[in-house]
């Protein structure tokens, strides 16, 4: 077994020694295919080249097209505005009596800035205050139902007037009568007495002539009481007088017109008359108030005072700008895009902003808005597109100028190809790509 083994080994050993060769002999022919190979490669690639380089005109530069993603960006410029700007104005005239703010101060919404002097504006609440009152009071009156004691008064006075002119219609009555004549007896003894004692006196050597004086003095009184008597006795025969007549009706008139105002109250008139004088006595009042209110200059919303242009024992006017508030919480930007571009503009887009103040730290941001009018200048059209930026550390100021970046579209794995290799025509856009040596359109 042994002497065979060995047999069989020294009987395969040229057999292996034929195959060894066999293989190298091989691997040369693969090297120089190979070699071939790379040869006709090379001396295809110098060929198509040469023809290139024969066939692209002077002056035309190739460039190769390769895959990447890609983002499609619209830029701008513009200037940074804060969130809110206002001019503030004092809403009165007047002179200042206090300022409590100073130029760049931050301030709360509603902190009082500067006052004005407000005694006479106090005054003026206070007089519409006690209008209103005194109106009220009268709405109070015109409400209530009269008394018993107010109508007993008003129904008496009736009375009074309807009895007065009954009088003077009717005519003497014959107590009048009876006592006119008495009266003109009374008036003739008084004269028959007087001129007794007069002739008595006369005819009396002793009597002075004071005292026959004073006799015929009362003769004449007398005499004169007489005619007065009569005339009166005949006044009693003439009609009544017109005026008398008239000036009695019109009190009747008065009277039963009072009476019938009491009976009907409350008037629904009288009631909407001193409501609606309560309505305006408390228009006034509102008004006062607000003319008192707008002496004070207020914040409306928290911000910077950018401006404050006011001193005490200044005269100011009403709506004359006295300072600006800024509010510098947020900031956003307002830039102008071209109508070939505002298309593919849409709001919540991002947007990358550099500031020329702070070009290392660009600040992030969205289209928040896009105007609906544009603007048309030389025949270009521009909309207004509003980006918002986003919180930032940065001390940012109004009217800095920045960049911005809109990303409108991104795209993955594509064919790139240099922007100056894009051509276009009516039919669309395409590039040109070097095929055997001449130019082909791809598009």
């Amino acid at each position: 077994p042994g002497a065979g083994d060995g047999h069989a080994r020294c009987a395969a050993f040229p057999a292996g020694r034929d195959h060894e060769r066999a293989l190298t002999d091989m691997k040369r022919w693969i090297v120089v295919i190979l070699v071939i190979a790379g040869l006709v490669a090379a001396w295809l690639i110098y060929t198509t080249q040469r023809d290139a380089a024969v066939t692209v005109a002077q002056g035309v530069t190739t460039a190769p097209a390769e895959r990447a993603d890609i983002d499609a960006i619209i830029s701008a410029t513009g200037s940074l505005m804060p969130e809110r700007s206002l001019s503030l104005a004092f809403g009165t005239g007047g002179h200042v009596a206090e300022v409590l703010a100073a130029e760049g101060d931050m301030v709360t919404e509603g902190q009082t800035l500067a006052r004005l002097d407000t005694t006479d504006l106090e005054l003026s609440l206070k007089q519409a205050q006690a209008s209103l009152a005194v109106s009220e009071a009268n709405l109070t009156r015109a409400s209530k139902a009269p008394t018993a004691e107010e109508l007993a008064s008003a129904e008496a006075a009736v009375a009074a007037a309807e009895a007065a002119l009954a009088r003077l219609s009717q005519g003497p009555t014959d107590i009048d009568v009876q006592l006119a004549e008495l009266a003109v007896e009374q008036a003739k003894n008084s004269l028959y007495g007087a001129q007794g004692n007069r002739d008595a006196l006369a005819g009396n050597p002793a009597a002075g002539g004071g005292s026959l004086a004073t006799a015929q003095a009362q003769v004449l009184n007398a005499e004169i009481g007489v005619t007065v008597a009569e005339l009166n006795r005949q006044k009693l025969t003439l009609p009544p007088d017109a005026s008398a007549v008239r000036n009695a009706e019109a009190q009747l008139a008065q009277a039963r017109s009072t009476l019938a105002r009491l009976k009907a109250l409350p008037s629904p008139e009288d009631i909407r008359v001193a409501e609606a004088q309560v309505q305006q006595a408390q228009v006034s009042v509102s008004l006062a108030e607000n003319r008192l209110k707008d002496a004070t200059l207020a914040a409306p919303f928290s911000g910077r005072l950018a401006t404050l242009n006011v001193h005490v024992n200044d005269t100011v006017s009403p709506a004359t700008p006295a300072g600006t508030l800024v509010d510098v919480s947020r900031f956003h930007l307002e830039v102008a895009i071209d109508e070939t571009e505002i298309a593919r503009i849409a709001v919540g887009q991002p947007a990358q902003v550099t500031l020329d103040a702070f070009p290392d730290a660009p600040v992030a941001g969205t289209v928040s808005r896009i105007d609906l009018l544009g603007t048309s200048a030389q025949g270009i059209v521009d909309y207004t597109v509003t980006i918002a930026l986003e919180g930032t550390s940065l001390e940012l100021r109004p009217l800095m100028t920045a960049a911005i970046e809109v990303l409108v579209e991104t795209r993955t794995n594509v064919i790139v190809v240099p922007n100056r290799a894009l051509r276009r025509d009516s039919d669309g856009k395409y590039v040109e790509v070097v095929r055997g040596g001449a130019l082909v359109r791809v598009g």
